[in-house]
């Protein structure tokens, strides 16, 4: 006779990925409405001209944050152990409370260390999440649903050429002191709308995992 152990319900971690997730984006979205700044030409971080855009932004920076660490909290629950992920999770949690603490410098004034700390941080937030999806999606393969690892694949690669071309369009011009190129914030917008795709989906791969260990 064989035991079967049946589990109800959602796990904590998976719970608060979501609720921090929606967080993050609902503040986010937010910004479209106080941030006084053009989506199609400017990048989210010069919201901190006004009060309400930066709260905003530090609650849509910390809710993503929180969801990090909940993510990592699920892998190291659901995955064997594996440094490379906590590292890459880890880092990405502080670069994004990093882009709150060290504010971006607004157009026309002379960026300083904190505009440089900024900018590490919002390169790191957009640039790891591709790279802890795959490695999930790698790690996890053998329990979750195949056609939920085959969609965090997508969006990983997906995620991963939006942040070089990204990248490689506007890096250039910023270094050489040339400002944005047309429409930097428009494809901006769409690179973090893929980061927060990329962490749900991170999440459901995992928690497909877990409750497949359940029975």
């Amino acid at each position: 006779m064989t035991a079967t152990i049946v589990r109800a319900g959602t796990s904590r971690w998976y719970r608060n990925v979501q609720l921090s997730l929606g967080l993050g984006t609902a503040a986010g979205a937010g910004l479209l409405l106080v941030g006084d700044v053009d989506p199609v030409d400017q990048m989210v971080s010069e919201s901190i001209r006004t009060v309400p855009g930066t709260v905003l932004l530090a609650l849509s920076a910390c809710g993503l944050a929180a969801a990090g660490a909940w993510l990592l909290a699920g892998a190291r629950r659901v995955l064997p152990p594996a440094w490379p992920l906590t590292v890459l999770l880890s880092v990405w949690c502080v670069s994004l409370l990093a882009v709150v603490v060290f504010p971006t410098n607004l157009p026309g004034t002379e960026p300083g260390v904190a505009a440089g700390l900024h900018r590490i941080g919002a390169a790191l937030m957009a640039a790891l999440p591709p790279l802890f999806a795959l490695l999930i999606a790698k790690r996890a393969g053998r329990g979750a649903d195949p056609a939920r690892i085959r969609w965090l694949r997508a969006a990983g690669w997906s995620a991963f050429a939006a942040c070089v071309a990204f990248a490689a369009m506007n890096g250039p011009a910023v270094l050489l002191g040339q400002g944005l190129l047309p429409f930097a914030g428009l494809a901006e917008r769409v690179l973090l709308a893929l980061v927060l795709v990329v962490v749900g989906l991170c999440a459901w791969v995992l928690e497909g995992e877990e409750r497949s260990r359940w029975i």
